[in-house]
């Protein structure tokens, strides 16, 4: 019988063609995993079953022969083609088959996705995007700026911004998503710019100019505790402010008993009696 007749093969045949030694061949039969038959008393692998499993599996390796896997490869992803898919690391993709319930099968241990599960997931959400679709949106990026970039771009704060966006001239902006990410779009915001004389971008600006606005600017986000000096005690973040030291200071004063601090219902106050002995009595020092 000339070799292209053949529908089974022996167990030795089979070995040698997966390259395996003796016992790891014969693990492979004892798991059932192809179909055998018995041919003059002996043990013979049925190729057509034979290449069936082999196509659908990726442990297993011919010495000389296709990769394996064509068939598995085609309906299903790995997780770490996933993760190549998507642009994320292999524990991302657990998190979430995990999270949004994909439904994964096994194969030698190996968790895999089907296709057709991984698409309808795909496309029921926004925040990943394939690599194909991140080269797309390279293009639309260049063309469009986010909230904070139009913030830096102005030297304003981000309320402005959203201000600016969704106030009286909401109408003048076109707006783009891309990852589940509002940005505007560069065209919209010339045309807004040219049009208007409040605001001017930072480089039309000069050095001068963008000091003064960098410091109103940080004081707008971080404005700086106003504190009236006429109360009968203060809080211990304002003494830190009064005394200029940090709060952690305060505390260590008043744990070693140099500052006296009281409590009124849930907050602790320091007398302003005692605020004002401790500066009279670091001026005196500082005198010495």
């Amino acid at each position: 019988m000339k070799d292209r007749d053949k529908t089974t093969m022996s167990v030795s045949e089979m070995r040698q063609i997966l390259g395996l030694k003796k016992t790891d061949a014969y693990w492979l039969v004892h798991r059932q995993l192809f179909e055998t038959v018995l041919v003059a008393g002996k043990m013979r692998v049925v190729l057509e079953s034979f290449e069936h499993w082999y196509a659908n599996q990726v442990k297993y390796k011919k010495v000389a022969g296709p990769p394996p896997g064509v068939e598995l490869k085609a309906y299903s992803y790995s997780i770490p083609e996933i993760a190549t898919l998507l642009g994320v690391c292999d524990s991302t993709v657990y998190e979430i088959i995990k999270r949004d319930k994909l439904e994964t099968f096994e194969v030698a241990s190996w968790r895999r996705i089907r296709k057709v599960d991984f698409d309808a997931w795909y496309r029921a959400q926004t925040k990943y995007r394939t690599s194909d679709e991140r080269t797309r949106d390279a293009i639309l990026e260049e063309e469009s700026m986010t909230m904070p970039e139009m913030a830096r771009l102005l030297l304003i704060t981000r309320k402005e911004v959203y201000g600016i966006l969704y106030g009286k001239d909401a109408n003048r902006f076109e707006f783009i998503t891309i990852a589940n990410r509002r940005r505007v779009t560069k065209k919209s915001f010339e045309r807004w710019y040219a049009g208007q004389s409040k605001y001017r971008k930072l480089c039309d600006r000069t050095p001068e100019e963008v000091e003064k606005m960098e410091r109103e600017k940080q004081e707008a986000e971080h404005p700086e505790l106003k504190i009236d000096m006429n109360k009968a005690a203060f809080t211990l973040q304002e003494a830190a402010v009064l005394l200029d030291i940090t709060y952690q200071e305060v505390r260590a004063l008043i744990g070693e008993g140099t500052l006296e601090a009281k409590k009124y219902g849930v907050k602790y106050l320091i007398p302003r009696e005692d605020i004002k002995w401790f500066i009279f009595r670091r001026t005196m020092d500082c005198e010495k």
